[in-house]
């Protein structure tokens, strides 16, 4: 699902038009590591990010924060465990445009399998930041983790 109301391409198109809101979970682990996905689509291919994604018209943050874990993690994520930790512009380091970031803290203290769900190839955690990191996420990482 690209956006509600939207097909592939006027999705695409709609970059162009205006700012689009990504949301973006940190989760760390109850070892403090914290949780990427490797991207199986474009843009930025092959690479690693923060679990996140567009928020949907008529879509609530606290639905997209729950959306993100059944549609990239396959487990469940309750935003009531979630706190705001960052709001910024991430001017052009998406290549489709100019995207709102707003990024949320989480611990998952329970044990998680990690297999490949949606369009992720792969999920870890991670105590560095890996070299192959997509979009903004490295000075998000450098930011938040801690």
């Amino acid at each position: 699902m690209s956006g509600l109301y939207l097909d592939d391409k006027q999705f695409t198109e709609s970059f162009l038009l205006v700012p689009r809101v990504a949301i973006d979970v940190l989760i760390l682990n109850k070892s403090n590591q914290f949780l990427l996905t490797r991207r199986g689509i474009e843009p930025e291919l092959g690479k690693w990010h923060i679990p996140g994604g567009f928020l949907l018209k008529g879509e609530s943050i606290v639905e997209r924060i729950e959306r993100i874990g059944v549609e990239e993690l396959g487990f469940t994520i309750s935003a009531n465990d979630c706190r705001l930790a960052q709001v910024s512009d991430n001017l052009d380091a998406d290549p489709r445009g100019h995207i709102v970031d707003i990024v949320y803290k989480c611990r998952v203290l329970r044990d998680i399998l990690l297999k490949p769900w949606g369009d992720s190839v792969e999920l870890g955690f991670f105590n560095n930041i890996p070299k192959d990191i997509g979009f903004n996420h490295a000075q998000i990482l450098s930011k938040w983790y801690n």
